[in-house]
């Protein structure tokens, strides 16, 4: 039964819904009051280049040429959430944070280039699992 399920999985689809779940969840947390206080130093940085290196390394699982364009889009996401954390009350603009943002999307780029294709292997997977008894 659970061979049939795992048969039946888009693993792309799924990890789509997934990056825009993680798009979402960025966006939202980015524009919330901070989590993290004053006197957090720069705590936040790491936060923000492990972040964004997640979500480039999630969405170059599925663009898999031209990634560039991908890191374009991503760092530019990055830049206009810091514009509109200027539009909120508890936020405002950090050229750091952008500067980690963009870090974190090579990072994840870097990641992704040298592991394999994540929702390709687990489709792979799907191929050589025993045919379901009937």
């Amino acid at each position: 039964m659970i061979d049939r399920a795992w048969r039946q999985i888009d693993w792309a689809r799924l990890w789509r819904m997934a990056g825009w779940l993680g798009i979402a969840i960025t966006l939202v947390v980015s524009l919330m009051p901070p989590a993290l206080g004053d006197d957090s130093g720069h705590a936040d940085k790491l936060v923000h280049l492990f972040g964004y290196a997640l979500l480039m390394f999630w969405w170059a699982q599925l663009v898999t040429r031209q990634r560039w364009k991908l890191a374009v889009a991503v760092v530019l996401f990055g830049i206009a959430i810091e514009g509109l954390q200027g539009l909120t009350p508890d936020r405002q603009p950090d050229l750091l944070d952008a500067l980690a943002n963009s870090s974190g999307v090579l990072l994840g780029w870097l990641v992704a280039r040298f592991l394999p294709n994540l929702p390709q292997h687990l489709a792979a997977r799907r191929a050589v699992l025993p045919a379901p008894h009937r």
